[in-house]
Formats: structure tokens, C-alpha cells, sequence
């Protein structure tokens, strides 16, 4: 009776509470200081965000508010120093999305993924978007609920908007704005929105700085 009424506790303390996270690996102890946070992120609409680890695998995981899990991402256990920069990297919550970056190279363009925040299904991905600083403070986060990016060719820029799913598309083509860099998104400096105008800084190849004004609210685009 002692037994089985231990056994009743620790599963209600399990159902409760869930499963203790996996953050650590004996076999490799410089792994432990040398991968990624466990920290638990809590999402607006109460779902948990958090990686976990141990000796043969690295994982990010979605819990919403009913314990149900979703694993979003994965990263090859010898790459454990890397997963900052190659495994998802959350840029900005939206009202129903995730943004996430990964992929990164030491020096070059990251790839942009868009997850649903209920199901954890993926929405969208971009390649570089511009004007997006994900190592910034906490005070200084993306704010916009829209990301910028150029089109494949690169003759325009597009406006995603994460929520709705709407795009806006603006005549802007790269070589003849004398964009040419390797990285053409690294050439746009600062981005701000003052109600509906949108003003983007950029520097082009001959180092000549310029200003971009959009308005949003123009029905042209």
C-alpha cells in the first residue's frame, strides 16, 4: 500500500509539475558550459519554449498550456558549440507566430523561420531579412509585426506581415540603388516607423548614406 500510494505521488507530481528537463551530459562535461541555455521561455498564450540536452542529443521544444510537446528543432550533438548559431534562435513572438534564426554562418546570411505558435507547424521561411538584430537587449527587440526582405531577384522589397500573412510588395532593385555588396541586407542601417511612414536607412557600395520612405498605408503597393 506504501508502494503504490509513493507510485500516485510522484506520477501527480509528474502530471503537475512535468518532467524534470535534461540539461546535462557526463560523458562530455565541457558541453555543459559550452552549448545552449535551458532556460524556459513562457509565451504569451502560457506555452513554454525551452532547449534541452544530455550526451546524445540536442533539442528545442513547444509545450503549450496542456503539456502537449512539440520538438522544433534539432542540432547534431558534435556541433553543441554551434547551437546558437545554428539551431533556432527566438527573434520575436508575434500574436500567433514564432519567429526563429538559425543557420547561421560565422559571417554569413541567416535563414528566418516563421512557426506557428499553437500547432508548431512552420509557416514560412526567408532568407536574410533586413534591418533585424537579434543580439540586442530585451528593452531593444524587434517591434514590428512585419519582417523586410528582398524579393529572389532582388528588383523589390517585401513586407510580411506574421499575423495575417499579407504582403506588400516595393519597387526597390538592388544593383540600380547600388546595393552590390555580397550581402545586399547588410547594407540597410536603421529602420523606423512613425505612424504609417516607414523610413529605412541604408549605405550604399560607395558608402553614400540614403533614406528610403515608404508608406504602408499606400494602396499603390
Amino acid at each position: 500500500m506504501k508502494t503504490l500510494i509513493t507510485l500516485i505521488f510522484i506520477l501527480t507530481f509528474v502530471h503537475l509539475f512535468g518532467q524534470k528537463k535534461q540539461c546535462f551530459c557526463d560523458k562530455d562535461t565541457l558541453m555543459n558550459s559550452s552549448t545552449i541555455d535551458c532556460k524556459t521561455t513562457l509565451l504569451k498564450n502560457k506555452s513554454k519554449l525551452y532547449w534541452q540536452y544530455n550526451c546524445d542529443r540536442i533539442w528545442l521544444t513547444l509545450e503549450n498550456i496542456k503539456g502537449h510537446k512539440d520538438i522544433l528543432d534539432e542540432v547534431e550533438i558534435g556541433l553543441y558549440g554551434y547551437t546558437y548559431r545554428l539551431g533556432y534562435h527566438l527573434v520575436k513572438e508575434f500574436d500567433k507566430t514564432l519567429l526563429f534564426r538559425s543557420g547561421c554562418p560565422a559571417n554569413g546570411p541567416c535563414i528566418y523561420s516563421l512557426i506557428d505558435k499553437t500547432t508548431g507547424k512552420k509557416i514560412k521561411e526567408f532568407g536574410q531579412l533586413i534591418c533585424i538584430d537579434t543580439d540586442v537587449s530585451q528593452e531593444k527587440k524587434y517591434q514590428y509585426d512585419f519582417v523586410v526582405y528582398f524579393s529572389e531577384n532582388y528588383d523589390s522589397l517585401k513586407f510580411y506581415y506574421a499575423d495575417t500573412k499579407k504582403i506588400l510588395t516595393v519597387p526597390f532593385a538592388a544593383q540600380k540603388n547600388n546595393l552590390t555588396a555580397v550581402i545586399p541586407e547588410y547594407q540597410f542601417d536603421n529602420m523606423f516607423l512613425n505612424g504609417n511612414l516607414l523610413t529605412l536607412n541604408y549605405t550604399t557600395t560607395k558608402d553614400k548614406k540614403l533614406n528610403l520612405r515608404i508608406n504602408l498605408a499606400d494602396r499603390k503597393y
